[in-house]
């Protein structure tokens, strides 16, 4: 199996580089860095090479959803476990996904948990919006998301499953999506799909995605992103009922508003932009036929 870690920030590589290589058995550890080359990056990549892994740097940032299509290519017999750069794995979940390969699973995921929080998380982070930050709640459903994802890459090449370039992630762009979508595509396709509900996996994203503002932008792109994948109402309605399902907090109710009104103002402007193409072309079409 190869661990694939779709890095952008080069530090978290450095940061959670000892632990999880300890969390591995024989697996190839691989980082795939989407950036342009410094100095910085550089040596990181050579204390990955010194530590026993691959890290090859790409360059140029093309996107979170090219470098796993990167991955997909270079990597095309194999079952690939992707990361995202800040996730400290555990050897029982890596153990567990193996596991779950070797059982016939075409795709896996794990629960994506936060690190411990001194003082727990300011009074806007509920439970509601774990999935703007990239936690999955404690308990009930949860689906497999590109943090903590297994792939049978013979069983996508096979029927012509990739990420969509329009949902990726580029650098500071808080478009998302594309992992989910991937994972509908592999299941419509006949794939297997295993979530170890069992097995989890520490996501230590950055402080600044519990700021109100990182919220705010990532809620307001969650709504762009619902639009891009043609479902505006239904993406709305999903997302509104994640804020307001929030027990543990009596804010919830204003954190819905809060919330929802910046996913309905993404949702809105999409369609606007989407609208907006739609009339250049035909008004160009119109005027090449004349």
């Amino acid at each position: 199996m190869v661990l694939a870690i779709c890095a952008f920030r080069v530090e978290n590589v450095r940061k959670h580089l000892r632990h999880n290589l300890a969390q591995l058995a024989d697996e190839v550890y691989f980082v795939l860095l989407d950036k342009p080359t410094s100095a910085e990056a550089e040596d990181v990549a050579a204390e990955v090479r010194a530590a026993g892994g691959t890290m090859h740097i790409l360059g140029a940032t093309n996107g979170l959803s090219a470098s796993r299509n990167a991955v997909l290519e270079r990597w095309p017999g194999h079952h690939v476990l992707f990361v995202d750069d800040d996730v400290r794995l555990t050897a029982a979940t890596v153990t567990a996904v193996r596991d779950s390969f070797r059982g016939g699973a075409h795709v896996v995921g794990a629960r994506l948990r936060p690190p411990p929080l001194p003082g727990g998380p300011p009074w806007y982070v509920t439970s509601g919006q774990f999935h703007l930050i990239g936690w999955h709640r404690e308990r009930g459903e949860a689906r497999i998301w590109g943090g903590c994802m297994g792939v049978d890459t013979a069983y996508a090449h096979a029927h012509g499953v990739r990420f969509d370039l329009k949902l990726s992630r580029t650098g500071k762009n808080l478009q998302s999506g594309e992992d989910t979508t991937f994972v509908r595509l592999m299941r419509e396709s006949g794939a297997q799909e295993v979530f170890l509900t069992d097995r989890s996996v520490i996501h230590d994203v950055d402080p600044d995605r519990l700021t109100a503002r990182y919220l705010l932008r990532r809620a307001y792109w969650q709504g762009r992103s619902e639009a891009r994948r043609r479902q505006p109402v239904a993406g709305f309605r999903k997302e509104w009922n994640r804020h307001r399902t929030a027990p543990e907090s009596r804010f919830a109710p204003v954190l819905a508003c809060l919330y929802g009104g910046a996913t309905a103002a993404g949702v809105i402007h999409e369609l606007l932009l989407r609208g907006r193409r739609r009339a250049r072309t035909a008004k160009e079409k119109a005027s090449t036929s004349r």
